[in-house]
């Protein structure tokens, strides 16, 4: 980075990734190549960007059946036409690949008017199919035998998601004029554009709603001020009718994490009266924070829902209200009891559940995971929300006069395996999260949100939290989710850039006295809000883009809230306390100068605050015109008041982490022959670790290794690793073992096949009698079906608890695997016990804190119980 004076006013001067130009911040603009944003006036910005256009999701249909992707998955484009026109490319049928991102060279047009739309697919491989085999096998649904009708849903209209309204002539239906399997349709479709043009073209945001309500911003950067105020008219256009905050403009539900995250960016301090009401929502009617439809069926294969405690607490900080406090509490309380029961593993002191925000499965994860795995995985941001969320519990005991040593207790556990389990210190990172199935290790990637989080609230060190900020990678166009990338997947949560984990990792900088990461982090949230003249959901890491990613919402809150914490968080520098109200901030070298935040309603008080200078922290405070010995104010102060902060004029010598936008290998597919483990070669690896039970067992460079069966099971997998040390995800796990290590229980009182349905009210304890003939220990799995819901959402997993000779040993958590899919079976969690030789009776029980989100339906058909003896030692490792 370089920073540069030009005619007194700051400039700072940022690379972009290859196929992108270099972009700069100055105190009215920024100008990226050919691109420019400008403040023509703190209410108005006019940006030469290409304007965000509508996006157009679709699939295709043969016959009217839903047989090319499941839901969740379709193809994007964006809607610019060109002379009134747009034709795709040729899709071929049932293909998920995707073309490299556009840049936004690539994607300048910003045509107003009716399209008329030309949608093309490429059936050729499935006639072929059908020809030389008979049929052609889908990615869902029946083999299909032949072609009448091909179509094209989607949204927006004139497009439907109804399969019921695909109709042969309907003006859905494609067709292959030529007969060469090429089948095309054209529908009339009106564009629409995120902002108004100018009469040259460029796009315009011009403030039209009243946000006096809110503290207002004045300061010699037209550009932040201007930001800013964007920020707070698109806050009020995400106001509901019920009062409630929805999570985007295409996202009109409250969702636990997005609006617990954006009550701890800003939004408490702004709006607490929506925070309080959309937090509400998130509760359900036994007392209970909802976590969200979700992988397998929601709670507990996710377990993020805790942030909501965070939130609570950030709320009581602002507000002081000792009511919504006890509320808050117990409300938080009653959820830490059953994540207790069904999440916590004692073993590490961590807590299982899938990562934090990043919910679409193999985004994140590698295919072969199982929503049962998910649920095992121990991952980094989850663990930093449930450390914090103790922590809070605590704090909030000991106001209320309530016992508060359990609650410090349990998060000392989590940051204690935190430390243990996940930090790489070859790294300077924490590992993105362990994983597996009776061992686990860990995958080396970093997690942007969840080394921010860590740094925020304490779980890492202060020698952890400055190696993180200079350590942890930060890509040309701004700071990645995670890094690096999984090749071959959309891009979405992989490849991508949030600006709301880039508003939490600046927030992490500041907190770490890094100037230099506080400066890049400023600098990529204008440039974005800008330019894009909205706070976008997500952009391409390797473009800084928003076109290119699966989804992709305008006004996205908790990028709302980000970017106005640059203003409360980093600028100011707020910091929220039970009994004060603390000032930090940090001002980087080319944010310097004089700002202004007026009309700061703080418990009884309304403040001005005036931050005067750089630096990175509060040389002098007063208020009122008196000196104060710290920059902060009590909880107690009423009536107006000004406040006036000089910075300290220092340039700290810090620095970031820059690397590549890339991708690590892919994942092997590693399957035993004989006493051989064998794998196909990965493309661009250099060489092979395999782990055996979680410990690195042997390094090679040929495809195979050979094996030995021992005392029990031990699992192998393989991970490729490139020239560069990149590390793919390990292969699903092999099982080896003796004949002797593995045995299956049926379920008493099963039916003819020897399966059992459970439900919340029938076989409320399932009884399993089990002889072992050696002490040692011992995995056990269940094998068992659930076709309530799909793979990816809803909230129908099945919850057990296990008990082994009338002890508690766990939870066995039955995800869903796909809607009326009750014959499909798949393998439960593991979890791992001591047994000594002989007999021992083993239950699987329905308890309270077993109840999933749903309430009403916990079902499940159990087909057996594998106990399988594991090979000594088995230990967990990096």
């Amino acid at each position: 980075m370089t920073l540069r004076v030009l005619h007194g006013a700051m400039l700072s001067l940022l690379p972009l990734a290859a196929g992108a130009q270099r972009f700069s911040v100055t105190d009215s603009s920024v100008r990226q190549g050919r691109f420019s944003a400008v403040a023509l006036s703190r209410d108005t910005i006019v940006s030469s960007y290409p304007r965000a256009a509508r996006e157009v999701r679709f699939r295709f249909s043969i016959n009217g059946l839903e047989n090319e992707f499941p839901g969740g998955t379709e193809h994007t484009i964006w809607l610019r036409p060109v002379k009134g026109r747009l034709v795709t490319r040729v899709y071929a049928f049932g293909d998920e690949r995707e073309p490299p991102p556009p840049t936004p060279e690539q994607s300048s047009s910003s045509e107003d008017g009716p399209a008329q739309l030309t949608f093309r697919v490429d059936a050729r491989g499935v006639l072929k199919a059908i020809r030389t085999k008979g049929t052609y096998v889908p990615n869902l649904g029946a083999a299909v035998t032949h072609i009448d009708h091909l179509y094209v849903l989607g949204d927006p209209a004139p497009l439907t998601w109804d399969y019921g309204a695909l109709k042969p002539g309907s003006p859905l239906e494609l067709r292959d004029a030529d007969g060469d399997g090429i089948y095309e349709g054209t529908v009339r479709m009106p564009t629409q554009y995120t902002r108004p043009a100018t009469r040259d073209g460029r796009g315009i945001w011009a403030r039209s709603m009243d946000v006096s309500m809110f503290p207002q911003l004045t300061s010699s950067q037209k550009i932040q001020d201007a930001t800013y105020l964007l920020s707070l008219e698109e806050l009020r256009q995400l106001v509901r009718p019920d009062g409630a905050l929805s999570a985007g403009a295409k996202w009109e539900g409250v969702w636990t994490r997005d609006i617990s995250l954006s009550t701890i960016l800003s939004l408490a301090i702004v709006a607490s009266d929506a925070v309080k009401r959309s937090l509400m929502a998130k509760v359900d009617s036994s007392g209970r924070i909802i976590q969200d439809t979700g992988t397998g069926g929601s709670w507990p294969v996710s377990s993020d829902r805790m942030v909501w405690a965070l939130a609570a607490w950030e709320l009581f900080a602002v507000t002081g209200d000792r009511d919504w406090l006890r509320r808050a509490y117990d409300i938080t309380r009653r959820s830490a009891e059953a994540d207790l029961h069904a999440v916590r593993d004692e073993r590490t002191g961590l807590f299982n559940g899938e990562s934090s925000f990043m919910d679409w499965r193999e985004q994140s994860y590698p295919r072969w995971m199982q929503p049962a795995d998910i649920y095992q995985s121990q991952n980094l941001g989850t663990n930093a929300v449930h450390y914090a969320a103790y922590r809070t519990l605590a704090d909030m005991a000991r106001l209320l006069g309530e016992p508060a040593a359990r609650w410090d207790s349990i998060a000392s556990g989590v940051q204690l395996g935190m430390t243990q389990q996940l930090w790489n210190a070859d790294a300077g990172w924490f590992a993105q999260y362990r994983y597996g199935r009776a061992s686990s290790a860990w995958s080396p990637r970093s997690d942007a949100l969840g080394e921010a989080l860590a740094a925020i609230y304490g779980s890492a060190s202060p020698e952890q939290r400055r190696t993180l900020m200079t350590h942890a990678p930060v890509v040309a166009a701004g700071v990645p989710t995670f890094w690096p990338s999984i090749a071959g997947e959309r891009f979405y949560h992989n490849g991508t850039i949030w600006p709301f984990v880039t508003a939490y990792w600046t927030w992490a900088a500041a907190e770490g006295h890094n100037t230099t990461a506080v400066q890049r982090g400023l600098d990529d949230a204008t440039r974005s809000a800008a330019l894009f003249l909205t706070n976008k959901e997500n952009m391409v890491a390797s473009t800084g883009h928003y076109e290119g990613t699966a989804l992709n919402s305008d006004r996205q809150l908790w990028s709302v809230a980000g970017t106005l914490a640059g203003t409360y968080r980093l600028l100011f520098g707020m910091r929220f306390e039970p009994k004060l109200l603390a000032f930090r901030p940090m001002v980087p070298l080319s944010y310097s100068g004089t700002r202004t935040l007026s009309g700061l309603h703080y418990r009884d008080a309304t403040l001005t605050i005036t931050v005067t200078g750089f630096g990175d922290s509060v040389r002098t405070a007063t208020l009122d015109g008196h000196a104060i010995a710290r920059a902060e104010v009590p909880a107690s102060l009423t009536g107006e008041h000004r406040i006036e902060l000089v910075m300290n004029g220092r340039r700290s010598k810090t620095s970031v982490h820059e690397v590549e936008s890339r991708f690590a290998p892919a994942t092997p597919h590693a399957s035993l022959v004989g006493g051989t483990l064998r794998w196909d070669a990965v493309p661009s690896a250099t060489r092979y670790s395999v782990l055996r039970n979680g410990q690195r067992f042997s390094s090679v460079t040929a495809n195979s290794v050979r094996v030995a069966t021992r005392d029990g099971l031990d699992e192998y997998q393989v991970l490729a690793i490139n020239r560069v040390g990149d590390e793919s995800f390990l292969s699903e796990p092999v099982r080896l073992l003796p004949p002797d290590a593995e045995q299956f229980v049926r379920p008493v009182g099963g039916d003819s096949s020897g399966a059992l349905t459970i439900t919340r009210t029938t076989n409320t304890r399932v009884t399993l009698p089990l002889t072992v003939a050696r002490d040692g220990e011992y995995a056990i799995d269940v094998r068992y079906a659930n076709g309530n819901g799909p793979v990816n959402t809803e909230d129908k997993v099945g919850v057990r608890t296990l008990l082994v000779d009338a002890d508690t040993a766990g939870v066995i958590v039955l995800p869903q695997r796909g809607v009326q899919r009750w014959s499909e079976f798949g393998w439960s969690n593991t979890l791992r016990v001591r047994l000594s030789a002989g007999t021992h009776t083993l239950v699987l029980a329905f308890t309270p804190l077993d109840e999933n989100m749903n309430g009403r339906v916990n079902t499940a058909v159990l087909d057996r119980v594998r106990v399988t003896r594991v090979a000594s030692p088995i230990r967990n490792n990096r």
